[in-house]
């Protein structure tokens, strides 16, 4: 049986989020303290406003242009909305960049962390990265 690249990214974002991963740290967990030292990432909507703009990512500054926001999942709350979304950046082939987490900076959205994971893509020319963003279970 054969499954296509989409369905794979898809099934495995679908799974990661149903097994409640997320990717950022929730201010609950770590104490009103310490929060402060992670910014909160920005929200769904607002990475859709940046559509086709350019991110900064870690010390070397390498450009990469978000080119898709898809939504997983949302939910109101007592406490507000929880969300859950992908994101996915194109960039040059080169440099390529690990699957990490990054200093991520942009002119309109600031300076955040957040993991970005390779993806194969059939585009030779340029190198595709993803991120899962989980609010579902904060």
């Amino acid at each position: 049986m054969t499954t296509s690249r989409r369905n794979f990214l898809r099934n495995g974002a679908i799974g990661a989020l149903a097994a409640g991963v997320s990717l950022g740290v929730s201010k609950q967990s770590l104490g009103a303290s310490a929060g402060s030292d992670f910014p909160e990432l920005p929200d769904m909507a607002a990475f859709q406003a940046q559509l086709k703009t350019d991110f900064l990512i870690g010390r070397s500054k390498v450009p990469i242009r978000l080119v898709n926001v898809l939504k997983l999942g949302s939910r109101r709350m007592l406490d507000g909305k929880r969300e859950a979304f992908t994101l996915t950046f194109r960039a040059d082939p080169k440099p390529s960049l690990k699957q990490e987490t990054y200093t991520i900076e942009h002119a309109r959205l600031g300076s955040f962390s957040m993991l970005l994971v390779p993806i194969v893509s059939r585009d030779k020319e340029a190198r595709y990265y993803e991120a899962v963003i989980n609010r579902l279970h904060a």
